[in-house]
């Protein structure tokens, strides 16, 4: 079964619908999808009520957390009808929340005025930098995102806040008390030298690291490997996804031929029931 196991909506940063994503994910061909938007499910209850059985929708969230740099958790089948585990999610966007308020305030005091109500109230969701930086594109103040990022809001420009967060152990921990699967997201994106890796990675397995993102859409043929055999060595799940945003980052089917093996299978709850 052809999965995509890291998939965004516009209840985060994505372009799309829930339902939308569904219908798109359908239409390429997959079995299975997650909808792991940043820091909350809010998505999640409307894909898999879409799906209608179509397609298999795996509850997930993208856990934003920072050691000595970003590093992401995905929280595959935490248990969303608990009320604690909302409480504590609805915690961690909160962080968000108080970093786009430090952020905007900086953006005003180089005339750029963002009203950062109106932009929740359109969005209806978690607000991210990149929908601040398109805020920023919508009223002129720059020609692109990326502009956007490069001129203020990228890590270490201006205009650039650093949300408090978790650490990576704690969004770990948060992930296995709900009963979810924490798996380490984009490993590539940490820039941690291979030699350094195994290093890396033993104090999140012993936290309860339970899989990696080995095949991610931009990982190479030599990188998935390495990723794969670190899964190995640490007896990890390997997932798979294209990160879907819209169509300037992460193309869905990026990762078209991802197919979990039965032991990942097995620890996500995938139904092997379709080719």
């Amino acid at each position: 079964m052809k999965c995509d196991l890291h998939i965004h909506t516009h209840c985060s940063d994505g372009s799309l619908s829930p339902e939308e994503v569904v219908d798109k994910a359908v239409l390429c061909g997959l079995g299975c999808i997650a909808i792991t938007d940043h820091d909350n499910v809010s998505g999640v209850q409307r894909a898999k009520d879409h799906a209608q059985g179509r397609i298999q929708v795996l509850t997930g969230a993208e856990i934003s957390s920072y050691g000595t740099c970003d590093v992401h958790i995905l929280a595959y089948n935490i248990d969303i009808s608990n009320p604690q585990c909302m409480e504590e999610l609805n915690e961690i966007a909160s962080m968000r929340d108080k970093r786009n308020v430090l952020l905007v305030e900086k953006l005003r005091e180089h005339g750029i005025n963002i009203s950062l109500d109106k932009l929740k109230e359109r969005k209806q969701s978690v607000v991210g930098r990149a929908d601040i930086a398109q805020e920023m594109v919508s009223l002129g103040y720059c020609d692109s995102v990326a502009e956007a990022f490069e001129k203020y809001i990228g890590n270490g420009k201006c205009c650039f806040v650093r949300a408090r967060r978790l650490t990576p152990v704690e969004a770990i921990r948060f992930t296995l008390r709900y009963g979810g699967i924490p798996v380490l997201a984009h490993p590539k994106n940490l820039r941690i030298p291979f030699k350094k890796f195994d290093q890396y990675i033993q104090p999140l397995v012993s936290a309860g690291l339970m899989g990696i993102e080995a095949k991610y859409f931009t990982h190479t043929v030599y990188e998935r490997r390495f990723y794969k055999r670190v899964a190995k060595k640490y007896n990890l799940i390997v997932t798979g996804g294209s990160d879907y945003h819209d169509g300037n980052h992460g193309v869905m089917l990026g990762v078209k031929h991802f197919v979990p093996d039965p032991h990942t299978a097995r620890i996500l709850g995938i139904r092997q029931d379709k080719n």
